[in-house]
Parts: C-alpha cells; structure tokens; sequence
C-alpha cells in the first residue's frame, strides 16, 4: 500500500464519517503479514425495527486489500468482538467462526451483489466505482441497506434467483490423496431427471465415481447394496469412459440442510441435526449402506438437496454436495458403522467439498448454445477437413450432442494452418481424431468418427445415415451429393452442402430435403458462382504444396472460423423450419476497414 492508497482510505473516513447511520470506531490499520487495511465501524438499523439476529447497533470490520486489486477489493465482515452478527443470511459467506487470516467473522456480506433492496435503491449505484474512496463509501452505504432488509428479511424475495448457502467453510477441506485430489464434484441433473427422483422410493445408496483432473464425477447412483442401478446420468462418450475409482455413498433429503438461518453445517453433530430437522435421521438412513460397504478408503457421502429456481418457487432438480463422511481406516464394516455413529453425534468437522457443479447442459451451456432443433438433431457430418472439423467444433460446444463424422483422409502438417487438430494427431484420421477432441469438449457429447469416404458402402455409415436427422455436407465434392438421395433415409431430413470460396472469401449454403435433393437444381444454382471462382482462380498463384507440386487453396483460419459461424445460423433456421426448402445462399465475407480519426482539438 503506497502513500496515495492511504491518502484515499483518510478521504473515504471522512466521507463515511458524515454517513447517516456509520459511525466510525478508530482509523485505518493495516493487517499484519499482508497488504490489507481494516476500519471498524459501529452500522445502526435505519427506519427499521430491530431483531434477535439484528440489534440497533452492529460492529463490523471493512477490509480494504490491495494485493488483490490495486484500487482496492472491498469486503465487509461482522465483527469477532460481542456486537458482531453471528447468523449466516442469505447473500452472506460462511459466517460460522473468525476469519482464518483477518481480525474479523468469516460473514462477508455480499455488499457487492445486485441483491433486493439494494439494486433497487436510488442510494446504490449500479456498478461499483472504480476509485478507492467512493468505492469503500459505496459498499458502506450498500452496507446500511444489507441492514435493513435482513432485519426485514427482504434479503431474498419470491422471484430472486435462487442461492445455495456458502459450503465453502473456514476448513476448505481438499482430499489429501495425492492421485485423486477432489476440488470440484460434478454431477448431471435437470428437470427429467428430478421427476425420475420424486418417483423413487430410494433415499439411500451407493455410488459410481470417476475422477478427472481433480474432479469427481458421479457416474451411477445404485441401491444400498450396490446391486440394483436407481439412476444412470446421461453422460457423454468421453465420461463413460472414464474408469470407475471408487464407490461412494448417497442420501437424498427434502430440502437445503441449514442451520443458524441459512448456514452450512460445519460439524457432525450440526449436520445430523439439520437431517432431523427435516424428520429424518441420517444414522438410520445410512446404517444399511454402511453396513454392506467394504472399503477401507476415505468415504465419501453425497448429500443430494431440490433447489428452485426462483425464490419460493417450487424445486425443478437436485443438487448435489459432496463430505467426507470417514477417513481411511483398516477397521471392518460393522466398526466402521460404529465410527460413523459417534461421529455424528460429536462436534468433528465436517469437511465439505466446498465446490459442486451441474454439468447438465442446461447449466453448463448456458452462455450461449444453439436452438433446442438443432440440438436434438442426429447430426451426420460428411468431411473433416479445414471448413467440416471447425463447423463441429461450434455445434457440438454449443450444444449437438449426437453426431457422426465422415472423412477418410489423415492430418498433414500443411493442414495446421487452419485445422482444429494439431501435431499429436499427424498422420492420424480427421474424423476419428475430431471426435475424439470433441467427446472430451463437451461431457454429454456422444460423436463418432468413421474413417471411410462418404459414398463407401461401410455398414457403420449406412446405419449413422438411418440415424440421421440433419445431413451436412462440407466436402465440397460432386460425387457425393450426386449420391442423394442416401439409402435408408425416410421423413423429413435436410440435407445442407457447405463450402467455401477462394481465400475463404464466399460461404456457398444450399440446403433440400434429402428424399428430394436434386443435384441438378443443386448445380443450377451454384454454376454462376462455380464460374466465378474459376476464373478468379485463374488469375492467382496459387500456393504449391508439400513435395510435387500441386496447388493449395488459399484460405486463412479466421475466415474459415467466421463462416463457419455464419454457417451454423443459417443450418439453425433450416432446422427450426423458418424457411421452405430448397433454399440457397451466397454470403460473402466482410470486415470493416480501418479509417484514421482525426484528433478533437483540447480547448
């Protein structure tokens, strides 16, 4: 923290100190052994009357750390002293104990979030400022709001996005084996898969895990006795094919268990009495499993919770979390049920795996995916090459889960220029090795690569072309949609042709249905544009190959990538029905050119 830092931290006391309802209880003092400063600060409950869990007057501690951002991060955190908060409420981190490096509670409320109440006011900005003292002013007054409505409990209100509580205690806890290190649970769960759940009479079992980079990824959930499957997640090729390290337990509840308001629980004891909260006892729930569980590894439990999505809404799916139930030990079954009854009955930590993610696509994809036709489609990709592997690439990140490419060729070094795949993969097929980047880019994904030309007789393609529901040819070749209609084709099935220009300059998009396709209406329309190219081609030097000469397509990756883009927004009306078929496009490429602004003259 340097003398301009300090000078901000004295303007914003100042400014504070003129604030209705802050009072300012000393100066600014820095924080042993880090670059962080503390002010403590008495907050009184405005127009609002006090609760057991709000009093008039709290004291808090507002941390301002420098390392973390030069301007200054800003958290507010009830005091470790008597005038500290000390329930957890919604919008607010762990606030069960002191802060493990700073003189304060755990509790960081969530001065910082779009919260109710606080959004709304006409005293929040919307952002947070850049400069550190009308920042630290800003989190105070957001601050005197948080006050207000969790004395009113109007911190969340029906209609707020839905927040679990802060599993991530003051342990942290990281599994300590050193192969399989778990920072992340993952699991697959949506709205299916929820009806499937309220439907089961299982409360209790055990479950399939794989590990991936640090990640455990529930891939079955059994019975008690591990013999009878109660729910297989629909996961793609590429987790399926993950081995299986190790059984672990699960147990459904009824609802988010919560202590202290909405506080994880942070010892045994605390978490078998959230269980029995809800009418249940975790013991009796898991005797049986334990019971018949053999291993003598650490042991971990899943505790699955419904969530809504919306404040007061009703549940749509479960959500999992993961605790190490017992460690490692040599003892038998019968004992270790022992071990796990009195530890639930003692005050021993529990020791969450604090992170937990739905790698459902409706929340892993959620940034940006395709339309919900073409997601459902059963894509059948005829070429891998520079335009076909970059157009599977986009489908299946965002969101084509079943797909099937087609390419008999192998990856040279001259096809880096422009092709997803890389040195590991020369000499290697196209559609083989695209399929298998792409099961691992998506987790559902489930593609196929077939190294074989797209008019071969091969009875796994004929079988992919069955299956299909949306055809796209990106081989820029004659023969095969002289090969349309494809056998074995029946309803409705577009059949899409995509290539490209010289320099990647044009896209050329033609889509029919495949019962009707007709090469020659096909040609008909793309024979001005096949002149075209032609003859421009004619007029180039075109780039040798590799060895004899031979000419190369010049097209660059950005281009390609860019009309690939195109290319799939154009594949997604056909798929939605916006259009009647056959239809045909030429878009060209197009990027702004750069003009030189003049300089406005400075008065």
């Amino acid at each position: 923290m340097n003398e301009l830092d300090q000078l901000a931290l004295s303007q914003s006391s100042v400014l504070m100190s003129e604030m209705r309802g802050v009072e300012l209880l000393g100066d600014w003092e820095p924080i042993p052994s880090s670059n962080a400063c503390i002010l403590r600060v008495r907050l009184e409950l405005l127009n609002t009357a006090p609760t057991k869990d709000i009093p008039l007057f709290t004291e808090w501690g507002v941390i301002v750390d420098f390392n973390i951002d030069p301007w200054g991060k800003v958290q507010v955190h009830p005091s470790n002293g008597p005038g500290g908060v000390t329930t957890t409420f919604e919008h607010q981190q762990y606030n069960g104990g002191p802060h493990p490096l700073w003189p304060v509670r755990n509790g960081h409320i969530c001065s910082l979030s779009e919260t109710h109440g606080l959004a709304a006011s006409r005293n929040a900005m919307e952002t947070e400022p850049p400069s550190t003292v009308h920042r630290v002013v800003w989190h105070m007054a957001r601050a005197v709001e948080w006050l207000q409505c969790a004395a009113t409990d109007t911190l969340t209100v029906a209609g707020d996005s839905f927040e679990l509580p802060d599993f991530d205690t003051a342990f942290r806890y990281k599994i300590a084996d050193s192969k399989n290190r778990i920072f992340t649970l993952a699991y697959y769960e949506d709205g299916d898969s929820f009806s499937h759940w309220k439907q089961s009479h299982f409360y209790i079992g055990t479950a399939a895990v794989s590990y991936l980079n640090q990640v455990a990824i529930v891939r079955e959930f059994k019975d008690h006795r591990g013999d009878k499957t109660v729910h297989k997640p629909s996961w793609g090729t590429a987790i399926n094919q993950l081995q299986s390290h190790q059984d672990a337990l699960w147990v459904r509840l009824d609802e988010v268990p919560a202590i202290n308001r909405w506080q994880v629980p942070t010892t045994m004891k605390e978490l078998a009495e959230a269980v029995a909260s809800q009418g249940k006892s975790l013991i009796d729930l898991l005797r049986p499993a334990l019971a018949k569980f053999e291993t003598h590894n650490e042991l971990l439990l899943f505790v699955g919770m419904p969530i809504p999505r919306k404040v007061k809404e009703a549940p749509y799916r479960y959500h999992w979390q993961a605790l190490v139930l017992s460690p490692k030990t040599n003892v038998s079954a019968k004992a270790r049920v022992s071990l796990v009854e009195n530890a639930l009955r003692s005050a021993s930590s529990v020791r969450w795996v604090s992170r937990a993610e739905n790698w459902h696509p409706d929340d892993l994809q959620n940034r940006g995916r395709v339309s919900p036709p073409l997601r459902k489609a059963n894509v059948l990709l005829l070429g891998a090459g520079a335009l076909g592997a970059n157009l599977a690439e986009q489908l299946v990140r965002m969101g084509v889960t079943d797909m099937t490419l087609v390419d008999p060729d192998l990856l040279e070094a001259g096809n880096l220029v422009r092709h997803p795949l890389n040195l590991p993969q020369l000499n290697r097929n196209k559609a083989v090795s695209v399929a298998d980047g792409l099961n691992h880019a998506n987790p559902s994904a489930r593609v196929v690569g077939l190294a074989v030309s797209a008019t071969s007789k091969d009875k796994a393609l004929e079988d992919a072309v069955r299956a299909a529901t949306l055809i796209i040819d990106a081989t820029a070749s004659d023969t095969v949609l002289r090969e349309l209609p494809f056998l074995g084709i029946t309803g409705y099935v577009p059949v899409i042709s995509i290539s490209l220009g010289l320099h990647a300059q044009r896209l050329f998009f033609y889509a029919d249905s495949a019962s009707c396709f007709d090469a020659d209406a096909f040609y008909k329309w793309f024979n001005p544009y096949r002149v075209e190219e032609h003859l421009a081609v004619l007029k180039e030097d075109m780039p040798r190959g590799i060895g004899c000469w031979h000419p190369l397509t010049p097209a660059r990756l950005n281009r390609i990538v860019g009309l690939a883009g195109v290319a799939v927004e154009l594949i997604e009306q056909v798929c939605e029905g916006q259009i009647s078929l056959p239809v045909g496009c030429c878009h060209s490429w197009h990027a702004p050119k750069l003009e030189t602004a003049e300089r406005e003259s400075v008065a």
